[in-house]
This record gives structure tokens, C-alpha cells and sequence, in this order.
């Protein structure tokens, strides 16, 4: 008998959709940015702030301002500092209490544009920001006008009636908190130390 010869199967055909119904689109998938990417974002956003708040602080410097300094400065009793006229303050209160006591003793110097006020501006600043901390060097001239009724006891200013020009060097302590524990960058420490004078060789170079 012949053999019998096998039926080709047919081809299936695709399964109709329910009626009216059109076939699902895909959904796009949300693509999350490398985190090299936030962390490059967060630490310009640190910087921008950080920076704000020095700048603050040497404008309080240059205007005579409690007020815009009590602003960069940690409040409470958290702020430490080394004043350059050797002296060291604790909490905010006593840094105040010596500006007060300034306004009686000296002047500010530097009037805009002038170039008193561009030796004042900070130079070389560097910034290293670690987390919730971060610290900032620079160096700068201070100028001033010691009042003619000065009573001052300082080895740093010269007699009454006189300008004071001194080179110095500043380090500024950031902290990622305020005296209330709110995550905003405040300035806990600073300390400031006279400069060698300009031209003089380096010992050791």
C-alpha cells in the first residue's frame, strides 16, 4: 500500500484582541542618573552655600556688621574662635561683645573700589568639603583706622590716630548645622594668625 502522506499543518494564525481593544504600548523606563551625577550636583550646591556664607562674613568685616556676622557664625555657645588679635573667644556672645568694643577702638579703612578694599578681598581660597563638614583657607590684608581716642592694649595695633595694615592668614571651620540642630552650613570656627610679610623667602626654600 502507499504510504500515506503526512497533512501539513496549518499555520496559526494571531489571536485577535478583545474587541475595540488596541494592543498595550510599552511603557517607557525612567532612566536614573549615575550617582556621580547628584553627588557632582549636591557638592555645587555645598559650595555655592559654603561660599555664601564666607563671603557674608568677610562683608561683615568690611561693613562693621554684627547683625550680617551673627548670620554666617553658628549661634548659641557652638561657635569657637581665634580672633587676629591673638585672643580667643567662646560662643558668639563674646565675639559680639568684642565688636562692640572695636567700634569704640576702630574704623574700617577700605571704602569701595578703592585700593585699600582690593588688598581686603580674600585671595588663594581653597575649599575642601567632606560630608556634613568643610574648611576654608585664604589670606588677606586687614586696614584700618585706629580712632585718636583709642584706649587699646593690643601688641597688634599701632597708637592712637594711626593706619593699621596687617597680612594674614584665615582658616574657617563649616559645619552642616545651626545652634538649633536645622541642616543649613553655619561657620564654627575661625582663626586668623598674621602673615609673613610680602617678598619674605619661605624658611626651608
Amino acid at each position: 500500500m502507499p504510504a500515506k502522506t503526512k497533512k501539513k499543518a496549518k499555520p496559526s494564525k494571531p489571536k485577535k484582541s478583545a474587541a475595540g481593544s488596541k494592543p498595550a504600548r510599552a511603557t517607557p523606563r525612567k532612566v536614573a542618573k549615575p550617582a556621580s551625577v547628584k553627588r557632582s550636583s549636591s557638592q555645587a550646591r555645598d559650595r555655592d552655600e559654603i561660599l555664601s556664607v564666607s563671603k557674608k562674613w568677610w562683608d561683615a568685616n568690611r561693613l562693621g556688621s554684627i547683625p550680617m556676622m551673627c548670620e554666617a557664625f553658628v549661634g548659641g555657645d557652638k561657635f569657637h574662635g581665634f580672633n587676629l588679635n591673638g585672643h580667643t573667644y567662646y560662643a558668639l556672645d563674646e565675639w559680639v561683645q568684642l565688636w562692640k568694643y572695636l567700634a569704640h577702638v576702630m574704623t574700617a579703612a577700605a571704602q569701595p573700589d578703592s585700593e585699600e578694599a582690593a588688598m581686603g578681598a580674600p585671595r588663594d581660597v581653597r575649599l575642601v568639603i567632606r560630608g556634613d563638614m568643610a574648611f576654608l583657607t585664604a589670606e588677606s590684608v586687614f586696614t584700618v583706622n585706629v580712632l585718636p581716642t583709642s584706649d587699646a592694649e593690643s601688641a597688634l595695633l599701632p597708637g592712637p590716630g594711626s593706619v593699621a595694615r596687617i597680612p594674614f592668614r584665615a582658616t574657617e571651620i563649616f559645619v552642616r548645622e545651626d545652634h538649633e540642630g536645622k541642616p543649613v552650613w553655619k561657620m564654627w570656627h575661625f582663626h586668623a594668625s598674621p602673615r609673613a610679610p610680602e617678598g619674605e623667602r619661605r624658611m626651608g626654600f
